[in-house]
């Protein structure tokens, strides 16, 4: 077998392993780059979802998710370029669930209301970042919903076969190239051999072999002058050159290694500080403070939710208004400072004597609300009376001078009508039933 055989068959074995390698690893970064453009795609679809459908989660209009996500999953595929990226085009369902996987709203009409219990949903729950799960077939990506508060997430699946079916033409079209590109360089080369050049061709070959270990310090000796002389002494330099880059860019990295810590340090100290910031902040628009109870303003908001929930579900609701009696009595003979250790202290044998999915909010002065989550009037009225008797056993500072000689509150309770009322009717109702407790003599209880 002659030396140019010899040539062909070694450079023929050398570009096959390394063209071929290049181009898989080539199709598998495409494939990756493909998969991550389909996620911030499917991540920005939902982003454009996520502030119409957090304010109306935010408003409790919960009919108008459906609009948003029927508009969405409506929208004609004609405009999109018949891209494997798309993802409207790609779409499987999209939903919006609450923090308990019940689906609120869903493409799939017929899913609605369900609750998912896939650990991809819990997880997407559980965490205040977008989440992603890959398979061979599909995409899942979620979305918290937030807007001051979490009001729930969106979830969505995209399609990935027309990706799949893209990358396995690209990997056909890469083991075409790869070979007709092995086939044109040996055909080259072979062409090209004027003359035998084995030794100095070894010689390089081996000084390229330990440069690409990283032994950066090795050099060829060719003593001719010709252009293999000029190519070694080419090679000497550029081995000197790539060690002294090699050193300041060694040196570079430890340096920006260093500012990254510094600077990840920094920016996790300003993220515990704004974290707080947002905490207080949320607390003091929340929290009455005095009573450390959820103010007027939050337990409007929140039984205006638990209203459109209760009727969407079919659940009960009633709600208590309670008023401290001939508290200005109280006011005036052991004074205002007096009278809020009262009220603070109200707050707190109220919410003792509620359970945990109750609601208890200060409504103003001396008056107090509740609402009883899935509670018919009966109990609501059992829970009430229970209440004005802890009040009245209780022993508050001063309540001698009280008329009667004891610090007493009024109850009145009301139920929703899940047909025809609203939470202002709900209010107005239960305030009406406090209203005639006062006026049949004070410390009593009247359902309305």
């Amino acid at each position: 077998m002659g030396i140019r055989l010899k040539l062909m068959l070694l450079l023929t074995g050398l570009l096959v392993p390394l063209l071929g390698a290049g181009g898989l690893l080539n199709v598998a970064v495409m494939e990756d780059s493909m998969i991550e453009e389909m996620r911030h795609r499917g991540l920005a679809l939902l982003s454009s979802l996520s502030v119409p459908c957090s304010i109306a989660l935010a408003n409790h209009e919960i009919e108008r998710l459906d609009d948003y996500l029927a508009q969405l999953s409506g929208r004609s595929h004609a405009s999109f370029a018949d891209t494997a990226g798309d993802p409207i085009r790609d779409l499987l369902y999209l939903c919006i669930v609450d923090q308990n996987g019940r689906v609120l709203a869903h493409t799939v009409e017929t899913d609605y209301g369900t609750v998912r219990k896939d650990s991809f949903t819990r997880r997407a729950i559980d965490v205040n970042t977008p989440q992603y799960r890959d398979t061979d077939t599909a995409l899942a990506v979620s979305l918290p919903l937030k807007s001051g508060l979490r009001w729930g997430t969106l979830l969505a699946e995209f399609s990935l076969e027309r990706l799949q079916a893209r990358m396995d033409r690209m990997r056909r079209q890469t083991v075409g190239i790869t070979l007709a590109l092995i086939l044109l360089a040996v055909a080259a080369l072979s062409l090209g051999l004027a003359r035998l050049v084995v030794r100095p061709v070894k010689s390089l070959s081996a000084m390229a072999e330990r440069l690409g270990s990283g032994d950066l310090d090795c050099r060829v000796r060719i003593e001719a002058k010709d252009e293999l002389g000029r190519l070694g002494m080419v090679f000497n330099k550029t081995a000197e050159e790539l060690a002294g880059y090699t050193r300041d860019l060694e040196q570079k990295v430890r340096q920006r290694q260093q500012e990254i810590i510094e600077k990840n340090e920094e920016l996790e100290k300003e993220k515990t500080r704004l974290s707080e910031a947002n905490r207080r902040l949320e607390e003091v628009a929340t929290t009455d403070g005095l009573t450390n109870i959820p103010n007027k303003t939050h337990w409007m908001s929140r039984l205006e939710f638990e209203v459109l929930r209760a009727k969407r579900g079919k659940h009960r609701l009633s709600m208590l208004m309670l008023d401290v009696d001939h508290f200005k009595h109280y006011n005036d003979s052991q004074g205002h400072l007096a009278g809020d250790r009262v009220l603070a202290d109200l707050a707190a044998l109220l919410t003792g004597n509620l359970r945990a999915t109750d609601i208890p909010g200060r409504f103003g002065g001396e008056e107090f609300c509740v609402a009883l989550l899935d509670t018919n009037r009966r109990s609501g009225a059992r829970v009430a009376e229970k209440i004005r008797r802890a009040v009245e056993k209780n022993e508050f500072p001063g309540q001698e001078t009280q008329p009667g000689g004891n610090l007493t509150v009024s109850i009145g309770v009301a139920e929703l009508d899940l047909e025809n009322d609203t939470d202002n009717d709900l209010i107005e109702r239960a305030d009406q039933a406090l209203y005639r407790a006062k006026g049949e003599g004070r410390n009593k209880v009247i359902v309305a």
